[in-house]
């Protein structure tokens, strides 16, 4: 009876031990998954980087072949400690929060434009906006188009445009667009995909390539059928001029998975 008495106590220091061991063990950080800094792919890189887990499509950073980076409606950023960008620019459509990161435009200093008309010139980019109505349709200063030229590329970030159509001066002013980022759904902007305004939108400007950014997965099936199988890829597409397709209108996920633990 004492030998089993014996061996349970030195079961139940043996425990204990373990239990403190285990308990005294540091928790393991989730890994991170940063974006690419620089650019040695010889062509335009153009990459998710909010880290907001709601609005996962509205932020991107743009990159030069030669390694300028720009950054339009920056949203929950990484700080410079996680990763630093070096932004040339920060651009913004308007002052949203899903659109907007005081934060980071403050700890840059770099070119800024937010929600106005204006221009920005740098080494490799050539920036300006075009004024549009975040909802209605009367173009003003309550959401910009962001024009970005940039080795041989026109892209354009449509921000939260909610007219129910570009006006003549307004396509006048835009071009002749490579790439768009334009939202389909955003109740905000009386956007559905019942009335079809997003569609409509980008029917007349009839960029080669549209990247969605405001959209709920109903969207997904509806853009197929319109424009064909929808492609993706994680977090970065390399594109140059080269590899424009010469139809318009063909739809590009760039998925975001980027963590800033």
């Amino acid at each position: 009876m004492k030998k089993i008495i014996a061996l349970t106590a030195v079961m139940i220091v043996m425990l204990a031990g373990y239990a403190e061991k285990k308990a005294d063990q540091p928790k393991q950080k989730p890994q991170a998954v940063l974006p690419i800094v620089g650019n040695s792919t010889g062509k335009v890189l153009i990459q998710t980087v909010s880290g907001s887990s709601t609005y996962l499509y509205t932020s991107y950073a743009i990159t030069s072949i030669g390694g300028e980076t720009v950054i339009v409606d920056p949203t929950e950023m990484p700080s410079k400690a996680k990763v630093d960008l070096k932004p040339v620019a920060i651009l913004n459509t308007h002052e949203h929060g899903d659109h907007i990161d005081v934060r980071y435009s403050g700890s840059n200093k770099c070119q800024k434009l937010s929600s106005k008309k204006g221009e920005i010139k740098t080494n490799d980019f050539r920036i300006y906006t075009v004024r549009s109505s975040h909802s209605g349709d009367t173009p003003g200063n309550s959401n910009v188009l962001v024009v970005l030229e940039v080795d041989g590329l026109r892209i354009v970030h449509m921000g939260d445009i909610g007219q129910k159509s570009l006006t003549p001066e307004q396509l006048a002013e835009i071009g002749t667009i490579d790439v768009a980022f334009m939202q389909f759904e955003n109740g905000y902007s009386g956007m559905t995909l019942a009335n079809e305004k997003g569609f409509k939108i980008i029917e007349q400007l009839k960029p080669a390539i549209v990247i969605p950014t405001h959209y709920g997965p109903g969207a997904l099936p509806v853009l197929e059928q319109k424009y064909g199988k929808i492609v993706e890829y994680t977090n970065v597409l390399a594109v140059s001029k080269a590899d424009i397709p010469v139809t318009p209108l063909n739809v590009v996920r760039i998925l975001n998975t980027h963590k800033y633990p």
